[in-house]
């Protein structure tokens, strides 16, 4: 039996990668005819009005992915819908035409909670909070099911918004371990330990005290550090590269990690890290912030380290160990793979969204 099915994407940052593997999964699947409506939130292309500078950025963009969603969907009667977009919500009479699927990385009150980081200043969060949180709570009991990215995102979904756990299943996003995978023929013998940093805002992912280190550390161990972002740096230490412009699931950006042997994100506000997974799926040891759902991701002591936002000395130490370890980056690299093998495969977890999208149609 074929069904129709739709999938509402963002496509910012991360949720661009997440956008690919889901659309490279389907694809192959020939029991689903797919529309795919990617939400780029694109004011550019809005009427002048919603543009003036007097309007907000954050409603401009808003009324943008309002626009791209209904366009997307315009007269096409579909058997389901995955909704993996913030803007969901404010769609209601498109979300209540077929039977939802919402995928999410974080729930409104996560976002809440981790504030200014992500452009969510007080004024704004006062302003919006009691209309969001009817709407998104009227959106989370309209849908049929709900697929959380972390466990810490289904624990919001139950203990803030009075979700019921059947409702509710965990299942990471993942990522292409057929793409992202190690590749010994790409890893320069050459002794340098080579670190690697992707993050797009690059404040917030914490990459300023990745430059503070590589002014600091008295490493002995040869070492590059790699930094992967849209925000162009100036003066960087010796040792330090810049690269900009690499595309998700691009061939630049696999190529890095391969020639790595070591990921490092001290991010100081995150859900989830989709870049983590890829470096566990090209077998790098990852050092990240304990925060979100990471930790269901990295297996400290196993598959990497994690360390406290903000906590520049552990940072630091931890930074000097694997670089100097090399027998104990080993042990990690070879624990990274098959974790991401086990837990993060794109092809598997997209597939179980799938078969519980069937069974919701035909219930």
């Amino acid at each position: 039996m074929t069904h129709n099915f739709a999938f509402v994407l963002d496509q910012q940052v991360g949720l661009r990668t997440q956008s690919l593997n889901i659309e490279r999964v389907v694809r192959a699947d020939e029991s689903i005819t797919p529309t795919f409506v990617p939400v780029r939130y694109d004011a550019e292309r809005l009427p002048l009005l919603a543009r003036l500078p007097g309007v907000p950025k954050s409603v401009s963009g808003t009324l943008a992915g309002i626009r791209e969603i209904r366009r997307g969907m315009s007269g096409k009667k579909q058997d389901g819908v995955l909704w993996a977009t913030w803007a969901a919500k404010s769609v209601p009479d498109l979300v209540s035409t077929a039977p939802a699927c919402l995928l999410m990385d974080m729930t409104p009150v996560q976002m809440e909670s981790m504030g200014e980081l992500y452009g969510y200043g007080p004024s704004r969060a006062a302003f919006l909070s009691g209309w969001k949180r009817k709407a998104t709570a009227r959106l989370y009991q309209e849908s049929v099911h709900l697929f959380a990215w972390s466990e810490w995102v289904a624990q919001s979904l139950r203990d803030d918004y009075g979700i019921s756990p059947e409702k509710v299943t965990t299942v990471a996003p993942g990522v292409d371990v057929s793409l992202f995978c190690p590749d010994p023929e790409q890893k320069p013998d050459d002794g340098v330990v080579r670190l690697l940093f992707v993050g797009g805002d690059f404040c917030r992912k914490g990459g300023d005290l990745l430059l503070r280190w590589a002014k600091q550390t008295r490493v002995r161990t040869p070492w590059e550090l790699h930094l992967v972002t849209r925000d162009v740096q100036s003066d960087l230490p010796r040792g330090v590269f810049a690269h900009y412009g690499i595309a998700n699931n691009s061939p630049e950006l696999v190529r890095l990690y391969q020639q790595s042997d070591l990921f490092v994100l001290p991010t100081r506000a995150d859900c989830f890290s989709l870049v983590s997974i890829e470096a566990m799926a090209s077998g790098l040891p990852v050092i990240c912030s304990d925060l979100g759902g990471i930790p269901e991701i990295v297996a400290e002591g196993e598959t990497g380290m994690l360390v406290a936002p903000d906590d520049f000395d552990a940072l630091a130490s931890r930074l000097d160990c694997l670089i100097e370890s090399q027998s104990l980056r080993e042990r990690m690299s070879q624990a990274s793979r098959a974790r991401a093998l086990s837990f993060f495969d794109a092809r598997h977890n997209v597939g179980r969204i799938l078969t519980q999208m069937r069974k919701e149609v035909v219930a």
